[in-house]
């Protein structure tokens, strides 16, 4: 199954609802991008508030990731950087419910800064800097983010802390959220990296019998974004 999809008119995100026969409990992904156009965040902030649960990645703040990704950009002048912003949802003002599986000590405040965003900053604005500067202004158009259920990830700058681990600790999370609501009609959205929604569509049928039954397209960036001079 697809979950994102990239092609001459932009990147797509496949919100996907998730049913076992049987149990009325239901998982709605949203697989998420750290850059996009702002109405792409505003759209899943508006389906969200249709949930009764969230499990998100990372913490109620802004994507420090996104922020080096979008910072990179402008340094290097890239196309379509004038119409991308950082993923930034604000969990505390939806009012629903929120599991942080990766929060440190439980914290649930919305944060807009923190030590371990200055450290992300740090570390990958120079590094997208130099790939961005090395291939030219089209980075966007070199990138790929196609990503489906069958999808084996790969991060060529990461390691295994940084994508699998964390895949065990959100799959962890989930299975909890099971066992805890399984009997009601809820729905449980995951708030999570497209590169994780592979693992967690797979376990999610392995464990406890759920499948896709639907899926909706949102648009992420489009074609005129790609081509965007620098403003």
């Amino acid at each position: 199954m697809q979950i994102t999809e990239y092609s001459v008119v932009g990147l797509r995100s496949s919100v996907i609802d998730l049913r076992a026969r049987g149990k009325p409990l239901r998982f709605r992904l949203f697989p998420m991008a750290h850059i996009g156009r702002a109405e792409f965040y505003r759209e899943v902030a508006e389906r969200l508030r249709d949930c009764d649960l969230i499990v998100s990645e990372g913490w109620d703040m802004p994507s420090s990731h996104g922020q080096a990704i979008v910072l990179a950009m402008r340094l290097t002048r890239q196309r379509g950087v004038r119409g991308l912003v950082h993923q930034d949802i604000d969990h505390a003002a939806l009012g629903i419910p929120t599991v942080f599986p990766e929060s440190v000590s439980g914290r649930r405040r919305r944060h807009r800064f923190s030590f371990w965003s200055l450290l992300d900053l740090l570390a990958l604005t120079p590094y997208y800097t130099v790939v961005m500067a090395l291939g030219g202004r089209n980075w966007l158009l070199r990138s790929r983010f196609e990503i489906d259920d069958n999808s084996d990830v790969r991060i060529r700058f990461m390691n295994k802390t940084f994508l699998h681990d964390r895949d065990e600790e959100l799959i962890s999370a989930l299975a909890e959220v099971y066992e805890e609501h399984r009997e009601r009609p809820e729905v449980v959205a995951v708030v999570y990296g497209a590169a994780h929604m592979p693992a967690v569509i797979n376990a999610l049928n392995a464990r406890f019998g759920y499948r896709a039954v639907g899926a909706q397209w949102l648009t992420v960036f489009d074609e005129a974004d790609l081509y965007r001079a620098v403003g």
